[in-house]
């Protein structure tokens, strides 16, 4: 058996490799949704019946920033260094792919000539990166992918990054007041994060707050991210009364096995995947497979994108026959986008951070990001 809390260690955890594999779930399932079908689906879909593989690669997503995220801020010394780091993780690279996006799928893809499309204001907006991770405008490009069968949009899976970091602020602010600090604050600080869940703003025509309708799942999928990421938060608050058996994940799972057909299966499911994903990051069996580099966040971005590409040429392809095609241009913008956005632009944060501590300060260098943590002291 082993403790969460000493799974949390980056040199003891495959966190990296199961976020690697949960951003390729999320591309093998978008095959099935940029095609024109032809009766195929992935196999989470013919397996499960009420779920499909890319929203469990993003419940794995949501269930480990919770728990790391969280434990990002117990680990740093001020609020602005937390913030900081996280900006730097994600901006950098969403603003490459707007980059790439308007640069090159544009210019490529769009049926308007070229100077109509470059004089298009709608061309433009699509570079306001901010509003993209905070509001969710998803990115569109004046004459691209219009006729696909997936719509006209370049990159929708953002709409996870934007919830993700809307809870970045709920951690922000919970561990401002103090409340990361015990577990009984945790509690405080996850019903703050129920919060932005049940309630939802309108702007238009008028502002208003409305109690979110809990039977209208997000985008098909049977769960809500939002509740997940707090799940995480809980996990952190008791890593060091949480054990992680390979026996105990299969008793879980045989007693799934036994639930099916039942009205229990659906939620007893989530609980046996959640507690897998705890024991595929913490086993030893898979350290050896541990990639050096994090090249998730760049699948999760530009895995669409291609697929679109993909669509419009081919829109009659199987799906299946798409991911051999896809596939190496997804890697290959995934490694120029940790190797020559995301690496360096954490680089750079942690030298700029690690300049401004006090004199005889340990260096920022070496310590890992939300991939691997150092493991606090339990909370009381």
């Amino acid at each position: 058996m082993i403790l969460l809390s000493n799974a949390l260690s980056r040199e003891r955890n495959n966190f990296d490799l199961v976020r690697l594999v949960a951003a390729m779930a999320v591309v093998y399932s978008h095959a099935f949704v940029v095609q024109i079908p032809d009766g195929s689906m992935d196999v989470a879909t013919r397996l499960l019946g009420f779920d499909y593989a890319g929203s469990l690669g993003v419940f794995a997503f949501f269930l480990l920033s919770g728990m790391l995220i969280t434990a990002s801020f117990a680990r740093e010394t001020s609020p602005s260094r937390f913030v900081a780091l996280r900006a730097a993780r994600i901006w950098p690279p969403v603003a490459a792919g707007s980059l790439f996006a308007v640069f090159v799928l544009g210019p490529l893809f769009t049926t308007l000539p070229l100077h109509e499309y470059f004089a298009a204001w709608s061309t433009w907006a699509n570079l306001n990166t901010v509003t993209t991770m905070f509001v969710w405008a998803p990115w569109k490009l004046p004459g691209v992918f219009e006729h696909n069968y997936a719509g006209n949009m370049i990159c929708p899976p953002l709409w996870t990054l934007t919830i993700e970091v809307h809870y970045y602020l709920v951690v922000l602010l919970a561990g401002m007041l103090g409340l990361l600090r015990t577990r009984r604050g945790m509690f405080v600080a996850v019903l703050i994060g129920l919060i932005p869940f049940l309630l939802r703003p309108h702007l238009h025509p008028y502002f208003a707050l409305t109690i979110r309708n809990l039977a209208e799942k997000p985008g098909g999928y049977a769960y809500f991210p939002e509740p997940v990421f707090l799940a995480g938060m809980l996990l952190y608050a008791f890593r060091d009364r949480v054990l992680i058996s390979g026996w105990a994940a299969l008793a879980l799972c045989l007693s799934y096995v036994a639930l099916r057909g039942t009205p229990l299966a659906q939620p007893v499911f989530y609980a046996v995947f959640g507690y897998g994903l705890l024991w595929l990051g913490a086993t030893p069996l898979l350290h050896r497979f541990v990639p050096h580099n994090d090249y998730s966040l760049g699948i999760y971005i530009y895995g669409f994108p291609v697929q679109q590409s993909v669509a419009r040429l081919w829109p009659h392809l199987d799906p299946l026959v798409t991911l051999p095609i896809v596939a190496p241009f997804v890697c290959a913008l995934a490694w120029l986008s940790w190797h020559g956005v995301e690496k360096p632009a954490m680089k750079w944060i942690r030298r700029h951070l690690a300049r401004s501590r006090a004199p005889g300060a340990t260096s920022l260098d070496n310590v890992p990001d939300v991939s691997g943590v150092v493991p606090q002291a339990p909370l009381r």
